[in-house]
């Protein structure tokens, strides 16, 4: 478990602690530690966590859930993704998922930027 609490909490920008009362506190004990146990998946072999961020925000934009996808473009940049790396993920989104999502997912992205990076 502390492996996934150390991933989920790198992703949400808090310490495995805090990210864990987090999601007690706004899912309960048992969806917690569901979520705490997936993170594990950020520290497999393979792929990068930067690279996992960006499988993970492609697949957000094209479902377009908007709060979930704030949550790992900051957990990208915490990642070490640059803004024109997610730019370009998003870019190449246009064409694979569609305009609407991927300029969706562009707006939420500079959001992030100017709110939590001052880019």
């Amino acid at each position: 478990m502390k492996e996934g609490a150390e991933s989920i909490g790198r992703i949400m920008g808090l310490t495995p602690e805090d990210a864990y009362a987090w999601l007690v506190d706004h899912y309960g004990p048992v969806i917690a530690d569901e979520v705490i146990g997936i993170g594990r998946i950020w520290e497999r072999p393979g792929l990068t966590r930067r690279e996992r961020s960006f499988v993970v925000i492609a697949a957000l934009a094209t479902l377009g859930t908007k709060d979930r996808l704030r949550l790992h473009i900051n957990g990208a940049l915490n990642h070490g993704a640059t803004q024109v790396e997610i730019e370009e993920v998003l870019l190449t989104l246009m064409v694979y998922a569609g305009h609407a999502r991927a300029t969706e997912a562009v707006e939420v992205a500079r959001e992030v930027f100017v709110e939590n990076h001052g880019e």
